[in-house]
């Protein structure tokens, strides 16, 4: 057993540095509002633009170890201000929707195991195909 949470915490590290680099180059690739003269200048001192790639994600891994998750674009407020607001929210709806996906998917799937072949077995079937492909579907637009 512990050889297995020994192999998972190693397989960890990389799997959150692969993570972080995704989040940072997406960042990167975000395109920005259209500004001009010294406060685009200014602004990009401040972010610290002008340096090498690989220097700027080295800056980012040491904020981020340092738990600095940086400012927000809209309210220029600390995102971690902003996460702590809304993470009880989060949470409340998260545990809301586990719980009725959970009631539904079990009573689908008794209903669909005492009746196999029946039309109801196969309009889940198809129901559970289809909320798997839009959730893919979804999860390819974020890339």
């Amino acid at each position: 057993m512990l050889a297995y949470i020994t192999r998972r915490i190693l397989i960890l590290i990389p799997t959150l540095l692969g993570v972080s680099v995704l989040v940072f180059l997406m960042l990167h690739l975000t395109p920005g509002e259209r500004a001009s003269g010294s406060g685009l200048q200014g602004i990009r001192d401040h972010l610290g633009l002008e340096r090498p790639l690989h220097v700027q994600y080295g800056m980012f891994l040491k904020r981020l170890l340092k738990g600095d998750l940086g400012e927000t674009i809209w309210t220029r407020q600390k995102v971690w201000h902003e996460v702590k607001e809304r993470f009880p929210a989060t949470i409340e709806l998260s545990i809301v929707a586990l719980a009725i996906s959970c009631f539904f998917g079990i009573l689908f799937g008794i209903v669909s195991a005492t009746r196999q072949s029946s039309v109801f077995d196969y309009l889940s079937r198809v129901g559970a195909w289809s909320g798997a492909i839009l959730r893919l579907s979804r999860l390819g637009r974020l890339f």
